[in-house]
C-alpha cells in the first residue's frame, strides 16, 4: 500500500513539474532580437546586482527574483505589456521564477529568454554596463596582496571584495591556483552548490555536492565537513553569493564564496574569475 501511495505522489509531482515548465513561454534569440529591435518589450535582468552592473542587455532593468515584492511597484500598469525575463544562461532558473511571479500577478505576455546574457554577449549584440578605467595589468601569475591573507580553520587563503565581511575568497588567486593545477590549499573544502545532476556532468576536482535550494533559500550546512574552510562555487558565482548570505553568522564565519565562472566536463574545468567592479 505504501509503495502505491509513493507511486501516486511521484506521478503527481512529475505532473506538477511538467505543468510548471510548459507554462513558461520560452523564446529563442531570433524572437528576442525582433522584440529588442522593435522596442516592443521590457527586458528584466534577474541576475544579481553586481553582474547587472558589470554588463547587461542594452536597456534592461535590474529585477532580481528574490526582491520581487519590493521591485513590483515599478512594473508597468498595463498587464498586456511584453516582458522578457533573462538571467545567466540555460542553467539559470532565476528568470523562470521571476516569470512565474509575473504571470501570477496577471501579466499576460511574459517570456523567458533562456540564452540570457551569455548568449547575447557571445553574439556581440548591444550591451550596457558601468564605465571602468582601463589599468595596466601585470603579466605573469597573479600576486595577491599580503594584507589580505587570513587563516580560517587552519586554511591559509586570501580574501577578495572590498572587505573581509563580504565573505568572498580572492577569486583571481583561487582561479590561478586551480587553472595552474596547484589545486586548493590544505584544509579547504570546495562545495559545489549546484543541482546533483549538474555536479555529475562535471565539477572541480575534490569538490563535494551540497545543493542550494533557491526556492527555500537554504542549504544543508550539516553536510559540510567539520574543521575545514568551506568555499562555495556554482556556474557563475551568483548563487554562491546567495547561499552564503543565507547562513547564520556562526556558520558563515567558516564559509567563503568563489566569484567565478566555472565550466567542467568531468573534472576537466576552466575557471575564469569575475572582475572586481
Amino acid at each position: 500500500m505504501k509503495k502505491i501511495i509513493k507511486g501516486f505522489v511521484a506521478i503527481a509531482l512529475f505532473a506538477t513539474m511538467g505543468f510548471a515548465n510548459s507554462d513558461l513561454n520560452i523564446v529563442k534569440l531570433k524572437k528576442v532580437q525582433g522584440m529588442f529591435n522593435a522596442k516592443s518589450a521590457l527586458f528584466l535582468d534577474a541576475r544579481g546586482f553586481k553582474l547587472y552592473q558589470k554588463a547587461t542587455i542594452m536597456g534592461a532593468v535590474h529585477f532580481p527574483n528574490k526582491k520581487f515584492k519590493k521591485f513590483s511597484k515599478w512594473l508597468p500598469a498595463d498587464k498586456n505589456t511584453k516582458i522578457i525575463a533573462f538571467c545567466n544562461g540555460l542553467k539559470c532558473e532565476e528568470s523562470d521564477f521571476l516569470a512565474i511571479k509575473l504571470m501570477k500577478l496577471g501579466y499576460t505576455k511574459v517570456y523567458v529568454y533562456k540564452g540570457g546574457y551569455p548568449e547575447w554577449k557571445e553574439k556581440k549584440l548591444p550591451l550596457m554596463g558601468i564605465v571602468k578605467e582601463c589599468k595596466n595589468v601585470a603579466k605573469g601569475p597573479y600576486a595577491p596582496k599580503a594584507d589580505r591573507a587570513l587563516t580560517i580553520n587552519g586554511a591559509k587563503v586570501y580574501f577578495g571584495g572590498e572587505e573581509l565581511e563580504d565573505g568572498m575568497i580572492d577569486q583571481f588567486w583561487l582561479a590561478d591556483q586551480l587553472n595552474s593545477g596547484k589545486g586548493t590549499p590544505a584544509n579547504v573544502q570546495l562545495v559545489d552548490i549546484r543541482k546533483a545532476s549538474q555536479f555529475k556532468e562535471g565539477h572541480l576536482s575534490g569538490a563535494i555536492n551540497v545543493p542550494w535550494d533557491s526556492k527555500a533559500e537554504k542549504i544543508d550546512h550539516t553536510k559540510f565537513p567539520a574543521g575545514k574552510l568551506i568555499v562555495f562555487y556554482c556556474n557563475t558565482g551568483m548563487q554562491s553569493t546567495d547561499a552564503r548570505g543565507s547562513l547564520d553568522d556562526d556558520i558563515a564565519k567558516n564559509v567563503l564564496y568563489f566569484d567565478a565562472n566555472v565550466k567542467c566536463t568531468g573534472t576537466k574545468c576552466t575557471v575564469e574569475a569575475n572582475e572586481d567592479l
